[in-house]
């Protein structure tokens, strides 16, 4: 295993790895704002919730509190626990042979769209990802899933958009699968105000 940064450009997903986000505030004057600092403390609601306990990749906020990790800060490999974790650390042994995967999104509302991609879980030299990186590769998969379909909701559900539950207000908990081939990630959103 090397112990080269993987750049999660080479698959297609997230910002260059220690890239400063363009036009971030730092409002305290003290250091780092996380992305998700304005919604500590508010309400969430957690969807596609792996009820069966599937085995799954979980993911913890850095700082210890609250659940799950805004999509904002694993784009950058950021506020993530044990960053440097390989995912496979995390599976049972028949699972620790995937190179690859499904993930679909199943947001409600959004399900006629039958939305999948690819996901990756090893690095081209063979190295498990950590994750961080496995982080940054959902949440990058979920932005392009919003920036496409917001708009796209069909009958009830949870509206996304701006006006309705922005990608600022989600966060990853975890990534699960019940056969390593088609994974899906339990989000939960910040209640609008």
């Amino acid at each position: 295993m090397s112990n080269e940064i993987i750049d999660p450009r080479e698959y297609a997903y997230g910002p260059v790895i220690n890239v400063s986000r363009r036009g971030a505030v730092d409002f305290t004057g003290a250091g780092k704002v996380k992305s998700d600092y304005w919604h500590r403390g508010l309400p969430s609601e957690v969807v596609s919730r792996n009820h069966s306990q599937f085995p799954g990749i979980r993911f913890f906020p850095s700082d210890g509190i609250g659940h799950g990790v805004a999509f904002t800060e694993c784009e950058y490999t950021e506020g993530i626990a044990m960053p440097a974790q390989l995912v496979f650390g995390q599976l049972p042994a028949h699972m620790q042979h995937i190179k690859s995967g499904i993930f679909v999104i199943t947001w409600p509302g959004y399900q006629h769209l039958k939305w999948r991609e690819e996901i990756v879980f090893v690095h081209t030299n063979g190295a498990p990802l950590t994750v961080a990186h496995m982080a940054a590769q959902i949440a990058c998969l979920w932005r392009r899933f919003y920036q496409k379909h917001s708009n796209d909701i069909r009958g009830s559900g949870l509206p996304l958009g701006t006006n309705q539950i922005s990608f600022n207000h989600l966060r990853l908990h975890q990534l699960y699968s019940n056969d390593g081939r088609i994974w899906q990630a339990e989000v939960s959103y910040v209640k609008p105000q």
